[in-house]
This record gives C-alpha cells, sequence and structure tokens, in this order.
C-alpha cells in the first residue's frame, strides 16, 4: 500500500463567504474538528507516512499553523504552493517529485469527509477512484458501471444518466502512479481553463488500468454552508443514538 499522499487544501471557499473572509475553509469547525482533520485522518488509517499538502488561496498560512509538520497528525507534513488556481489535475502534478519514491500515491480533496476507513482493492490496475451511489450525481463526475462494477463511461456533471448503467459519484479521493505524470501532458485545459481531473482519470480508464472502489458508508464534502449544517446535524444525531443505546 502506498506511503505517500497528496492533500489538495487551496482555494478562496467563495462559497462560505462570509466565514471565509478572514479564516481558510479547511479550518472551519465541524463536529468539533477543523475539516481538514478529516481527511488527515482518512490518510493516517490508510498508512500514510508521508503528506505533501498543497496550499493557496489567501489564508494558507493559516492551514500551515495549524498542521505543521504533521506530527500532531502522526505523518511527515511538506507543502507545496499552487500560485494560479488551474484545477485539481495541475495541483496534483506540481507534487511529482514529492512521489518519486513510492510506485503509487493518494490524493484526498481537503475538503470531503469520509464517515469510515477507505480500503484500497487488492488489484493490479495501476490507478483506484472511490465511487459512492448519491442522489444527486450529475453534480459530481461520474463513472457508469454495470452490476459487476466495470466501468462503461466517465463523463463530467452529465446532464443525461443513461438507464443500463449505475452512476456512480466520483469522489474526492483516488490512487494514483507514476504514469499519472505523463498522462498530465496530454491533456489541455477545459472551457473554465482548468486541468481537470477526469481528464487523467479517463486515460487511465481507456487503458484498462482504472477501478472504481464502491464507498458504502456517508460521504461528502463540506465546501457549503448547507454541506457543513447536513454533517454537524449527522453527527449530532449519531451522538443522540449512541446515547439512547
Amino acid at each position: 500500500m502506498p506511503k505517500n499522499a497528496i492533500l489538495l487544501a487551496g482555494g478562496n471557499g467563495t462559497r462560505l463567504l462570509p466565514l471565509t473572509q478572514s479564516v481558510s475553509k479547511h479550518l472551519i469547525p465541524v463536529n468539533g474538528k477543523f475539516i481538514i482533520d478529516y481527511p488527515l485522518h482518512t490518510l493516517k488509517q490508510m498508512g500514510i507516512e508521508n503528506c505533501t499538502v498543497v496550499l493557496g488561496g489567501e489564508h494558507f498560512s493559516q492551514v500551515v499553523d495549524h498542521i505543521q509538520d504533521g506530527r500532531n497528525h502522526g505523518m511527515h507534513i511538506n507543502y507545496r504552493f499552487q500560485g494560479e488556481a488551474r484545477g485539481i489535475a495541475q495541483a496534483i502534478n506540481i507534487c511529482q517529485r514529492d512521489m518519486s519514491d513510492d510506485d503509487q500515491f493518494v490524493v484526498i480533496l481537503g475538503d470531503n469527509i469520509f464517515e469510515q476507513d477507505i480500503v484500497w482493492a487488492n488489484n493490479e490496475g495501476a490507478a483506484q477512484i472511490i465511487v459512492k451511489q448519491v442522489p444527486d450525481p450529475n453534480r459530481f463526475g461520474v463513472a457508469f458501471c454495470d452490476s459487476l462494477g466495470c466501468i462503461h463511461k466517465i463523463e463530467e456533471k452529465p446532464i443525461v444518466l443513461p438507464s443500463e448503467y449505475v452512476p456512480y459519484a466520483i469522489t474526492g479521493c483516488y490512487l494514483f502512479d507514476h504514469w499519472y505524470f505523463d498522462y498530465f501532458k496530454n491533456i489541455m485545459p477545459s472551457a473554465r481553463n482548468e486541468y481537470e481531473i477526469t481528464e487523467i482519470i479517463k486515460q487511465y480508464w481507456k487503458d484498462s488500468e482504472l477501478i472504481a472502489n464502491v464507498y458504502e458508508a456517508k460521504w461528502g464534502d463540506a465546501g457549503t454552508h448547507s454541506s457543513i449544517a447536513e454533517w454537524n446535524n449527522y453527527f449530532y444525531q449519531q451522538r443522540i443514538k449512541i446515547n439512547v443505546k
């Protein structure tokens, strides 16, 4: 299993204004922890030892002050700065040197919360994506799978959902190998002038090197006021259930 990871903690958190006028979105509390503490815990539970945190936005120094060298999170932390927000794929690409001593590496978005640990499939595929059935998959990149879990199509925020396949939302956690950086050379910026991670995932899929790993527990981002409220309410309800028992 990989020992290296990339945690993406850039962005200005515009969807969380006015909270993010003076604080990084990754340091907004959810159930008594900062948002960024959740992906850090997910990585630690995977056995990650070395994590590169990609920073950006106006309040990146607050994230550094919180994480520091990583010892309080049980791993070694170093940092890269994404000066211009050019998409997830580009943010990963600037970490190539940090990932050179491991066959595979994990990438996780800094605002994603996974309720339970992630276990990677013991397959020979070069890349894996964590996917989840959600009521509104067209808000995400989608992997269309058959009943056996084989991927038949990948599309970013599809308008139409073909009835013959199961649409799974592609979550913000990925497993890649060194070929990622060669694939990156083949993609161009999208209409919104960003390098889209979906385009990298498609290349792995076309080369038959991609596995869809279905996640059964609760997952979601914490990048909007409504999603933060939803997570806080969920954790509150879980505490009530425990106390009742």
